[in-house]
């Protein structure tokens, strides 16, 4: 009687037979991932299930039961560090289901001291592009235990690819997925598609070291049948019962939080910092931007699509993060579409010189991370002259030390590249010979430890300065300062971000502005701070607009702090009060006696009175709104494009005097450049091309290579179709026309347009080349700093 009145208590307890248990089940080790517990299997206990308002935990025998709840639609189980799902991590509830058991498997690539993972975001897209290939090999060879999308996978179509074919069973390690506002669709209610195809729009999952917690966009496309207040009622529940030691990873759509990370509905409120909240990941500005908040450290980690360039202009990448215990210690940006990428510099371009040169090599992939890279060389014979290890330089570029004499000779060079999975490429090229000469020679090559984007060398006070940029947040924007002879390395300053666009100079100062709203002020000869002002406050999003100095004023930032500074103090001449909103424009303000030309992206073009920031007017009709570009202005006549239109207006009013549409996209950083009769225009697609400036006619068009990296905005290798794009402008070199592109080449052309020489450089180029007396300097997007002499 005794053994009978405890069993029945036993299974009182478990609610088994209880009246108001309606969805119970047990978490079990799957050890075949049938999706069933078959016996033998045993069950876990302490592991965290919800329905989304309800959170309870398995109990010893690894059961769980959750009362009835009209409202909710999923029963979910918080994965713990070392497993994943054999199915899925939920359920959906229905009133025939009477079992909601769910089953895991361990997980080997798991470490419970450190954690590396792939996010993606905004891919937006139904097609099947490399960059899915990107992501899954790359996850595989570095061992990443999962791939995390923070939404925008956009719209029905994109939705069902997704499903289909970005899921944990083709990409081979567990994905999850957050709601963007363009999942937000048409339906009995907006996230119900969503629900179908990836399950709960809330939920959390253990992995490493960490507490993964997914949320909502609170907002989008239609609206949503949760709310901002169920979803924090559910959190608080959540966070009470994870592990106090573990960090906090907040998945969101958007940065929709203030600087103390208290998230707040209409009713309920939480801060997020009580929980030990590390990271916020999120996506939605399709830009790179990272920041660590200086208050309480918290990572903040926004990436652009992999498939595709970013409103800003950003690269289209995907990011692999690190996590420990104390939060994410290491973000890796990885460019999608690139494939045993591998260039060596024609040695030839350093001239006959009597001196040994060394050797350059490009080298990227987008699945693998490069281990080492040798050159073989043989001579004409087919004798091998050398083998030689390269360091490397950056996450592009290696180089030899000195080694070889160039000659009259031809020679055969193989590049053997031997990638972090085990897999080699060996790349063959021929240099030397009489019909290897070049019109510029390669005086010297510097690199500024890092990459640089859109930064045009600056040459001033024998120096050649530059900047880096550093999307993954880790502590490594700078400007840097070169001897203007030899290229080496005289002074460094730490930036507290990235700089993205051209630094500028006046009488001994150089000015700059980080993508954080930071300006600052340097002496140029010693790199010593002058003056540093915030601007922005950390308001998004990033700032990636070039200022200009006039007059001893310093201009730049955008929208509500678009400011004007006085160039020697710091102090503040004027602050715009006359507009807000949209995104920073990555092409560059223009300044005349009299007035100031910006513009923001999704917004309009602006005139200021450059003196007093008076707003004078504003154009954002026929493509205008969409700011890539800044403005050119000749006399009264302003030059600027917008989308596939080019347009000549009145500076004084800004009516429109003339315009022409064109079948070229003009979604470049580049400003249009005017010579002589000539208006000559970067595309995104189709290289460079030349109109009358009078009449708009086309004189002539250069079409570039394919780019290695996607930058123009929403450019894309799934188009189908060439990608020839040149964000930076061209400039003058004698009569003839010089420039570089995303394609990684050097070019110089004639006055109409034909080639006259091309240098392969081997990494994409954002940046304008500077041209100063008989030499040619040159930024790549790897850091490398070339100066060629005529």
């Amino acid at each position: 009687m005794k053994s009978k009145y405890m069993l029945l208590t036993s299974l009182l307890a478990l609610g088994i037979g209880g009246v108001n248990a309606q969805y119970r089940g047990q978490v079990f080790i799957d050890s075949n991932g049938n999706g069933k517990q078959d016996i033998g299997e045993n069950t876990i206990e302490n592991v965290v299930v919800s329905d989304g308002y309800q959170v309870v935990k398995t109990n010893a025998a690894g059961h769980f039961e959750l009362p009835d709840n009209p409202k909710a639609r999923f029963v979910f189980a918080t994965i713990p560090t070392g497993f994943k799902s054999s199915k899925t991590h939920f359920l959906k509830i229905d009133m025939q289901q009477k079992d909601y058991s769910i089953g895991l498997v361990k997980d080997p690539s798991q470490n419970p001291d450190e954690l590396n993972f792939i996010q993606i975001t905004d891919t937006e897209t139904a097609l099947y592009g490399s960059w899915v290939e990107n992501v899954r090999k790359y996850a595989a060879n570095q061992q990443s235990s999962l791939v995390m999308h923070t939404g925008d996978i956009c719209y029905e179509p994109g939705m069902r690819f997704h499903a289909q074919q970005v899921n944990s069973q083709l990409m081979g390690v567990p994905v999850y997925y957050a709601v963007g506002n363009h999942d937000l669709v048409k339906g009995e209610y907006g996230e119900k598609l969503f629900e179908d195809l990836f399950g709960p729009t809330y939920y959390s999952f253990d992995a490493g070291p960490a507490h993964f917690v997914v949320t909502p966009m609170w907002g989008g496309d239609y609206q949503p049948s949760y709310t901002k207040d169920q979803v924090i009622a559910w959190l608080k529940k959540d966070l009470e019962l994870k592990d106090k030691n573990k960090p906090v990873v907040f998945i969101n759509h958007d940065f929709a939080i203030g600087p103390d990370f208290v998230l707040k509905g209409k009713t309920e409120e939480i801060d997020l910092k009580k929980y030990n909240l590390k990271a916020w990941l999120f996506g939605h500005w399709h830009n790179n931007y990272s920041f660590v908040n200086k208050e309480n450290g918290v990572r903040v980690i926004s990436t652009n699509a992999p498939n595709k360039g970013g409103i800003d202009h950003a690269v289209g990448q995907f990011l692999q993060i690190k996590l420990t215990k104390d939060g994410v210690t290491d973000v890796v940006p990885k460019y999608s579409n690139l494939n045993d990428h591998i260039q060596l510099i024609d040695p030839a371009l350093q001239g006959s010189s009597k001196d040994k040169i060394p050797f350059r090599v490009q080298v990227y992939d987008s699945n693998r991370e490069v281990k080492s890279v040798h050159v073989r060389v043989l001579d004409d014979k087919g004798q091998q002259l050398l083998l030689e290890p390269l360091k490397a330089l950056s996450d592009w570029s290696w180089e030899s030390q000195p080694i070889l004499k160039l000659t009259n000779k031809s020679f055969t060079a193989f590049i053997e590249v031997e990638y972090n999975d085990g897999t080699q490429s060996i790349k063959k090229q021929n240099f030397g010979g009489s019909d290897k000469n070049h019109d510029l020679q390669l005086k010297w090559t510097g690199n500024l430890a890092g990459n640089s984007w859109k930064v045009s060398p600056l040459v001033v006070e024998g120096l050649v300065l530059g900047a880096t940029f550093d999307d993954g947040g880790n502590g490594k924007s700078h400007i840097t300062a070169l001897d203007e002879k030899s290229g080496k390395t005289l002074w460094t300053f730490t930036t507290a971000n990235s700089i993205k666009q051209k630094l500028r100079y006046e009488n001994g100062i150089v000015a700059a502005t980080d993508v954080a709203g930071n300006a600052y002020a340097l002496e140029a000869k010693t790199g010593k701070l002058i003056w540093k002002k915030e601007l922005s406050q950390g308001s998004l999003p990033s700032f990636v607009t070039a200022g200009v100095i006039y007059d001893g004023a310093y201009y730049t930032g955008y929208g509500s702090y678009l400011t004007a500074l006085d160039l020697k103090t710091g102090q503040e001449l004027w602050r715009n009060k006359d507009w807000n909103g949209g995104e920073a424009m990555p092409g560059e303000i223009t300044v005349t006696e009299d007035m100031l030309f910006t513009g923001a992206n999704w917004n309009s073009l602006f005139a200021h009175d450059r003196k007093s920031g008076k707003l004078l007017w504003k154009k954002n009709e026929d493509g205008l709104r969409f700011r890539s570009s800044g403005a050119a202005v000749i006399g009264q006549e302003v030059y600027v494009t917008g989308l596939n239109t080019v347009f000549v207006l009145d500076k004084l009013t800004g009516n429109v005097l003339r315009k022409k549409s064109f079948d070229y996209d003009f979604k470049v950083m580049a400003t249009p450049v005017i010579r002589d009769n000539q208006l000559i225009l970067s595309t995104s697609g189709h290289g460079v091309i030349a109109l009358n400036k009078n009449t708009l006619e086309e004189n002539w068009n250069f079409m570039t290579k394919e780019a290695l990296i996607y930058t123009s905005s929403y450019s894309s290798p799934d188009q189908n179709k060439l990608v020839a794009t040149v964000e930076a402008a061209v400039q003058y070199i004698g009569d003839d026309f010089i420039f570089a592109a995303s394609d990684g080449y050097l070019y110089r052309l004639d006055k109409n347009g034909n080639l006259k020489e091309e240098i392969n450089i081997g990494v994409p180029i954002l940046a304008e080349v500077t041209v100063k007396d008989n030499l040619i300097y040159v930024t790549d997007f790897a850091g490398n700093v070339y100066c060629f002499k005529q």
